[in-house]
């Protein structure tokens, strides 16, 4: 048996880690700031398991890591022990019988800005011993590696052993300044006369990115959030296009007289891993979500 077992290269968990994200980033800096660590540690880490394995897991070449012929047949290995130290993680929640502790939640910076963020008080009320984690990002966190506990999203998800709720459904409308409207008059308006203000143009993943690339509309601004692209509308630079249960309730922009609806649908998911769905404070976190969430529905 000692032979058996001094004949494998002794492994750390923590060199995988970086074997995997160095892989993912072809970048040992990348993986570096992916991980929280210093690029030092990163290098350092992987020249361990170099050592360990006794053979080169990337070139380096001006253009990034290149994986050698031994890191892609250890890919899947280090992956699967990645998702047993996830499970782990998540069989040790699940175990917890409290309202407290910290749960991550990703959602976009509209979302956050608008919706959650004035929950936060009343969650506190019920919950001292809670702490909310804003992971906000345009980007669809990766829950099945607990990159977040819970996520608001916009898209149903078709991957992963995750469970999905869709908390809201309403139709659009088109927004504008009253300044802006008084300038454009009372209508009828075609879509295509008015100046937009849209979802940068990488972002076409998004419904409305979609649906903006494809409707010919005239632009006269761009942005990558929607924080920024509710205050030029505000601000009388132009109209956006927002689900009313929302628009309806901004201050400073109203709905254009004359211009017709945008054939678009806006929906809202909540999702977790599955084996975090009954966990008290992820359970606590994703009833308040719920219940705000599904009072701005119009059928509600």
């Amino acid at each position: 048996m000692s032979n058996r077992m001094t004949s494998e290269p002794e492994l750390k968990w923590d060199d995988l880690r970086v074997f995997l994200a160095a892989y993912r980033e072809r970048s040992l800096t990348q993986a570096a700031h992916a991980l929280g660590m210093n690029q030092s540690t990163t290098s350092r880490r992987m020249s361990g398991l170099e050592a360990a394995l006794g053979a080169r897991l990337f070139d380096r070449t001006p253009e990034g890591l290149v994986p050698t012929e031994l890191a892609e047949r250890i890919l899947g290995a280090a992956e699967r022990a990645e998702e047993a130290t996830h499970e782990v993680a998540r069989l040790g929640s699940a175990a917890s019988d409290g309202v407290e502790g910290d749960v991550r939640v990703a959602m976009t910076v509209g979302m956050s800005t608008y919706l959650v963020a004035p929950l936060l008080g009343p969650l506190r009320e019920a919950h001292p011993r809670l702490r909310l984690h804003f992971v906000v990002s345009t980007n669809l966190a990766d829950l099945t590696r607990r990159e977040a506990d819970l996520a608001v999203r916009f898209v149903r998800p078709t991957r992963g052993d995750l469970v999905a709720k869709r908390v809201f459904e309403g139709g659009y409308a088109v927004y504008g300044s009253p300044a802006f409207a008084e300038r454009v008059g009372p209508g009828p308006h075609a879509l295509t006369e008015l100046d937009f203000i849209g979802w940068d143009t990488e972002q076409t993943f998004f419904g409305e990115g979609r649906w903006e690339q494809d409707a010919g509309l005239r632009f006269v601004a761009h942005a990558d959030e929607l924080t920024t692209r509710v205050a030029l509308a505000q601000s009388g630079v132009g109209a956006i296009e927002l689900v009313t249960a929302f628009g309806d309730r901004l201050d400073g922009l109203i709905r254009i007289e004359g211009a017709p609806a945008p054939p678009l649908v806006g929906e809202v998911f909540l999702v977790t891993h599955r084996s975090l769905r009954t966990v008290p404070r992820v359970r606590a976190v994703w009833d308040l979500l719920e219940a705000a969430i599904v009072e701005l529905s119009p059928t509600a």
